[in-house]
């Protein structure tokens, strides 16, 4: 996936504007301000020195940092929890160890948001992987053995077939019922889940009527299938299940 930005560089800055994404600041001399609504990750002669909000932050030992924006339909702090939660399945150890229960309604969400910025912060010297241990986090592994099953979704009054029928390539057959609205967050507004949902429903608008597909609808992943007909909100893995009863999880999970 290719991720649009805009950009300026100076001599001890380099600022991307990735739109719907935030933005993301590299800066070889670190300031003494960051945004509220950013996480800080400082380095020290490419070597990670300390993670957290960019308000939190007072006294910085380090030679660099990355000052990741995140955009206002995302929780900072939940992001953070999720951020730290990864790096320690990377081999990390943090002198951080912020209150990890994090919504497992929007896990997908953030992995999400954090697949399209890592490349970014790969980019300027970080990495998820510290060491050689491997990530803890579930992997599924496609199976053309597969590629004929209907697995059927039944969730929030959404009603779908959908078949994996190329690693990268999902299929929701034509008459899947869609959740009519996104959910507000707290503040009454619609999240980054809601968003996102919205504009996959846009880009497929003419096979939609009246929030029933009139045609197939192919997407690229399990989170888009969920983001795509329920706003997201649940482990979309779980939901897909077989005609003899058995998650697309459990059928596919590399153990």
């Amino acid at each position: 996936m290719e991720t649009a930005f805009t950009g300026k560089i100076s001599s001890d800055r380099i600022m991307m504007d990735l739109n719907k994404w935030g933005v993301i600041n590299y800066y070889s001399l670190i300031p003494t301000i960051f945004n509220h609504n950013s996480i800080v990750i400082v380095m020290n002669l490419g070597k990670l020195v300390e993670v957290g909000l960019g308000e939190k932050l007072t006294k910085i030992n380090g030679t660099t940092c990355i000052e990741v924006i995140i955009p206002k339909s995302l929780d900072t702090t939940d992001f953070l929890k999720y951020l730290v939660s990864e790096m320690k399945k990377g081999g990390y150890t943090l002198n951080i160890d912020p209150d990890l229960d994090i919504d497992p309604k929007l896990t997908g969400v953030y992995q999400d948001y954090l697949n399209t910025i890592l490349p970014i912060l790969n980019s300027f010297g970080f990495s998820l992987i510290e060491s050689k241990k491997k990530s803890a986090k579930p992997r599924h592994k496609y199976l053309a053995s597969l590629s004929e099953v209907p697995f059927t979704i039944d969730y929030l009054g959404s009603k779908a077939t959908v078949y994996w029928i190329k690693r990268n390539q999902f299929v929701i057959k034509a008459g899947a019922i869609l959740v009519d609205d996104p959910p507000l967050t707290k503040a009454g507004v619609v999240g980054f889940a809601g968003k996102f949902g919205l504009r996959l429903r846009q880009e497929q608008a003419d096979k939609i009527k009246d929030n029933v597909l009139i045609e197939d609808v192919f997407l690229q992943s399990v989170n888009e299938i969920g983001t795509f007909l329920y706003f997201a909100g649940t482990n979309s893995w779980l939901q897909l299940k077989s005609p003899d009863g058995k998650t697309l999880n459990e059928l596919t999970i590399v153990k």
